[in-house]
């Protein structure tokens, strides 16, 4: 018995460092890459002048802002990045306000390099406030925009080159990979739950019954949605059926086909449900709460229940 629990133990290994491979290289590297590119891209069409591609670079920012945010574990393998997302994102961290503080720095005359000297004056927050609140004709409107823009560029090319560094220790300890994984899906169906949605339609006990899109994560450029939707979309691309292998697949060979088969109907469901929500107002979505709440219980008892008897055969093999 010990001999075949030591060749289905080395199986496992085998299948799952595959995967946890396949899922470093086509969805940590792949997006924290395209993020970088679409950051390039706008720096490009602003030095050019070329403003009415503004909207549409901006889409594409918090898309892929959102697909690195969303799985964002690179604080798990090296503590030394721990607060870089919160270098690029400031949504729902801290409470000052960041539109007072730069409509002060337009105002001034003071030297850029001076006056934006704080991490959250140079934020996707701050970036969508510049963008669709100011006239980018404006010379000092437009330098303050491609300072952010450079900013961001070099925060995500240090989470780029950080997941590069710490690819072989994600790789060397399947169990440690395992619940990295599951505590970043967790922790960001909570997010997304609560903080995205369930504050701006006043579902949570701190704004019961008080609906407000102000809430919402990009009300300024309504794209609350878009950003809901990437996470939701890069959530897929860990667990549901892809041309390549990811978590998804660690989980079947571990036999929680059942258990997977369950998160993957409440994702999709929530991506639906999400899909069908017009004009980024997220004041009526009753149904996406409901099917975010079973995605997190299900990331945050189902899947963790069914490793941790798995975690449990491993050792009992180590014995």
């Amino acid at each position: 018995m010990r001999w075949i629990l030591g060749v289905l133990f080395l199986i496992n290994t085998l299948f799952a460092n595959e995967n946890l491979t396949s899922l470093y290289d086509n969805v940590i590297l792949k997006n924290s890459k395209q993020s970088i590119e679409d950051i390039r891209v706008f720096q490009e069409h602003i030095k050019q002048n070329n403003f009415n591609m503004v909207n549409d670079d901006f889409k594409n920012i918090v898309k892929s802002w959102k697909s690195v945010e969303a799985f964002y574990i690179l604080g798990d393998l090296d503590d030394n990045y721990l607060d870089t997302p919160r270098y690029l994102d400031t949504f729902h961290q801290g409470n000052e306000d960041i539109k007072e503080q730069l409509d002060l720095i337009i105002a001034s005359s003071e030297d850029l390099k001076i006056s934006l000297y704080k991490n959250s004056h140079k934020t996707i927050n701050a970036l969508e406030y510049i963008l669709f609140t100011k006239n980018l004709q404006n010379q000092r409107i437009k330098d303050i925009t491609l300072i952010i823009l450079q900013t961001m560029e070099t925060n995500l090319h240090d989470i780029y080159n950080g997941y590069l560094e710490q690819k072989e220790k994600f790789l060397k300890d399947e169990i440690t990979a395992n619940a990295i994984i599951l505590n970043s899906l967790s922790e960001n169906s909570y997010k997304i739950t609560e903080w995205r949605v369930g504050d701006t339609a006043g579902f949570t006990k701190k704004y019961e019954d008080k609906p407000d899109n102000s809430r919402a994560e990009y009300s300024i450029s309504k794209n609350s949605v878009l950003a809901i939707q990437s996470i939701l979309e890069t959530h897929k691309t860990i667990l549901d059926i892809q041309s390549f292998k990811n978590f998804g697949d660690t989980l079947k060979s571990y036999g929680a086909t059942k258990v997977l088969e369950e998160t993957t109907t409440y994702l999709n469901s929530a991506l639906k449900s999400a899909n069908h929500i017009k004009n980024d107002d997220l004041t009526n979505t009753k149904e996406l709460y409901e099917n975010l709440k079973k995605l997190h219980i299900a990331y945050y008892i189902s899947l963790i229940d069914e490793l941790k008897v798995t975690a449990k055969i491993l050792d009992a093999d180590g014995d």
